[in-house]
């Protein structure tokens, strides 16, 4: 029951503080959506514009294995390569570069900038700039007038400059240096225009901020590509570039081997055409100088007759030659970054499979160091990777060499044992066989290399795209930002949670009693009543014949004050302090007894405050009183310190008098019990007016002559520990017949549902 208890207080004050502060929320809301809608109106809206693309890498590299698994990193996915490579900053500079976009220009459209494409209002061009403007962008300014022209040129933050020029076309001095600005339409006076001048690489920068890559989903052949921006025309025409750059450059990776082959071919068959030239000139040379016609017939029947064999030994002959060749080409340190040419006819499937494996990973070492350094760990894998498997293909062809090597050996063993065969020929028979059979094997030669051209052009022709357009670039009609919707309400939540944010850091930091309920659940004494604020500024509330607010409220606490006094006690002492200074003591003391006064009884208000006397003051008397020379002479007696109140004729008052040097000692006195005894047959109220308990001793040496002590706490002034410290007097029974009053409290937050008069 405690914490529900607790908690519906808690509740209560949360709507009590909100409804206090009600206007707070009201200027939030204006301020805020306000600045919401001055936002909304001055914010040029953006756009989102995507496309999707499918990669067909195994297409372009007829490479089924994955060469990253070379690195141990088979489960990452290729395409996660190609994102980094889609956003890389030569992809864009290309792109940038091919759109010429390289400058941005704005008109001022409203209260909004609005940048322009492919409609510049102008241009800049650059005379002498300064050597700061060289290496920073600056932003060129012109408003027309009648006149002539107005041009602010901004470089960075403090340097500016203003110059007004008649004619665009005239070099105009600048804080970035000389420039001039060439209009590529009729300016409007009427409108504001502005371009920013950029470096290459801000702007690529700029840009690559704005795009977004990224893999539909893990293992995913699909990308997605998205630009937010003010242009989505421009950003539309962005991305189709960026996607054909990006198709260019890997058919370029592509053709590279293809390339490579077609060099080494066309060397190969430059260097056979010109033997098989010298082999075809020397069987007719041989011809003419032996003037043979029938051996041709002869030599034909044995040509035929180890064509075979001579078949067999020319196509080994070719693979050594090829093998050749790649081995010189693997061992020549000034081709060690090149693609190791393929597809040139080499028969051996364990060579041709390493030699395609090595170019895949090649190009994807080449992909990678687009976007990445040398430093970079997985560069330095892969040419870890590449040396090794550089060594293991010159191994391989060696064997090979080693294979065909003896291939040929015995292929010209039985080539020598068929030329035992014809050795009874003649001898210009013999020498014309071994000259024709020099020029057949220069000829196969020669066909093979021109066959395999042939299908390398054919590659090298091939259009292949390794990204195809899944969704063409488009821009997204739900993506505008910002909306006028959610602009209002966030400016609604920041005008409600601003001000409930203040009225937190106040409620948390505040240490004040604000809370007439909580104080008097939390004093452990009975609370005689609350006292309205004062807002007219006067010491006396209350006066006969009157019905205001805090006339109603003191004659509730005169009520209250007669059920808590004893009942045998006749004339009764009540003191009246306080915990500090500045809680309303004086003024709820002076009242109090004026209301008494008023119910017809006879009351005294004596001044017992003597460090800080104030009665004589509130009530405008001449003099200051002489309680204290009473208390400090024995000849003095007690009609010479009562003065009538001028208030009402049943109060009278002792005022203090002069302030003593020792006014604790003289609170000790039996004087003062005297004057009590006697104020007691003379009066049926005591009223006193003590000092501050928590400041000083002096109150407590009173409570020995008074029936009870009303303790004085300020609404919103007297801090929420002095409850604990009145309580702790309770507890330690230091005073006795304690009872609290809480002053200066709003006039709504008052009293018990009572209504009387307009006035407090």
């Amino acid at each position: 029951m405690a914490n529900q208890n607790t908690e519906e207080i808690d509740v209560r004050k949360i709507v009590r503080v909100i409804l206090e502060h009600w206007w707070w929320f009201v200027l939030g809301l204006v301020i805020f959506v306000g600045l919401s809608l001055l936002r909304y109106y001055r914010t040029t809206e953006t756009w989102t514009t995507d496309a999707s693309v499918v990669l067909r890498l195994q297409e372009m590299t007829g490479n089924k294995l994955d060469p990253m698994a070379f690195l141990g990193m088979s489960s990452k996915s290729e395409t996660d390569d190609e994102v980094a490579v889609m956003s890389s900053r030569g992809l864009m500079a290309q792109s940038l570069d091919a759109l010429d976009l390289w400058e941005t220009s704005w008109v001022k459209d409203g209260l909004k900038w609005r940048e322009e494409y492919r409609t510049h209002a102008f241009s800049i061009e650059e005379v002498e700039l300064a050597k700061k403007a060289r290496t920073s962008q600056f932003l060129v300014t012109v408003k027309p007038s009648r006149s002539g022209y107005k041009v602010k040129v901004k470089m960075g933050r403090w340097y500016r400059s203003t110059t007004k020029v008649k004619s665009l076309d005239e070099p105009i001095e600048t804080v970035a240096g000389v420039i001039r600005v060439h209009a590529h339409r009729a300016l409007s006076p009427d409108t504001t225009y502005r371009a920013m001048r950029t470096l290459h690489e801000l702007k690529v920068a700029e840009y690559r901020s704005m795009l977004k890559v990224a893999q539909h989903k893990k293992d995913s052949k699909i990308i997605k590509l998205a630009i937010t921006s003010t242009v989505p025309a421009r950003d539309k025409a962005l991305l189709y570039q960026l996607i054909e750059q990006y198709n260019m450059n890997a058919i370029v990776d592509k053709n590279m081997i293809a390339s490579n082959t077609a060099t080494f071919i066309n060397e190969r068959m430059a260097h056979i055409e010109k033997e098989l030239l010298d082999a075809e000139q020397t069987v007719a040379n041989y011809k003419r100088d032996n003037n043979l016609s029938d051996v041709e017939t002869q030599a034909r029947l044995l040509l035929e007759a180890g064509s075979a064999e001579q078949t067999a030994i020319a196509e080994v002959e070719t693979q050594l030659s090829l093998v050749d060749y790649i081995d010189g080409f693997l061992r020549d340190e000034t081709k060690r970054n090149n693609l190791i040419p393929s597809n040139i006819g080499i028969t051996d499937t364990g060579l041709e499979t390493a030699m395609a494996e090595y170019n895949a990973i090649l190009l994807q070492r080449m992909r990678i160091q687009r976007t990445a350094t040398e430093a970079n760990p997985v560069i330095g894998q892969m040419d870890m990777q590449l040396s090794s498997m550089r060594q293991n293909i010159i191994a391989t062809v060696g064997s090979v060499r080693a294979s065909l090597q003896i291939q040929l050996n015995n292929l010209q063993a039985r080539d020598d044992r068929f030329n035992q065969t014809i050795k009874g020929a003649p001898e210009k028979e013999r020498e014309y066989v071994r000259v024709v059979r020099d020029q057949k094997i220069k000829e196969q030669l020669y066909l093979f290399l021109y066959e395999k051209r042939e299908e390398n052009a054919l590659m090298l022709a091939a259009t292949s795209m390794p990204a195809k357009i899944m969704d063409a670039p488009q821009r997204d009609v739900e993506s505008r930002r910002p909306k006028l919707r959610n602009i209002l309400l966030i400016g609604i939540f920041l005008g409600l949670a601003f001000p409930a944010g203040l009225l937190y850091l106040l409620v948390l930091f505040n240490d004040k009693i604000d809370d007439a309920k909580e104080y008097e659940r939390r004093l452990k004494a009975p609370v005689l009543g609350q006292v309205v604020e004062n807002s007219r500024n006067a010491h006396i509330a209350i006066h006969e014949g009157e019905s205001t607010v805090s006339a109603e409220l003191f004659r509730l606490i005169r009520t209250n004050l007669r059920y808590v006094l004893p009942q045998n006690v006749k004339s009764p002492v009540v003191l009246v302090t306080s915990c500090i200074n500045g809680e309303g003591k004086s003024y709820v003391s002076s009242n109090t007894a004026l209301s008494l006064a008023i119910l017809g009884k006879k009351v005294v208000l004596v001044g017992l405050d003597i460090r800080k006397p104030m009665l004589a003051t509130y009530f405008h008397l001449h003099t200051k009183g002489h309680l204290t020379d009473y208390l400090a002479e024995p000849e003095m007696t007690v009609d010479e310190i009562i003065v009538p109140s001028g208030e009402h004729s049943n109060l009278d008052l002792i005022p203090c008098g002069t302030v003593p040097p020792n006014p604790a000692e003289l609170l000790q006195t039996k004087r003062l019990d005297e004057l009590f005894e006697e104020l007691r047959k003379r009066y049926e109220y005591i009223i006193v007016d003590t000092a501050p308990l928590a400041l000083v001793s002096d109150t407590y040496h009173l409570d020995r002559v008074s029936d009870m002590t009303i303790f004085v706490s300020r609404y919103k002034y007297t801090p929420t520990e002095m409850i604990d410290y009145i309580n702790q007097i309770i507890d330690q029974k230091r005073m006795h017949n304690i009872a609290g009053v809480l002053n200066a409290v709003k006039g709504t937050r008052a009293g018990y549902g009572y209504g009387y008069g307009g006035q407090q």
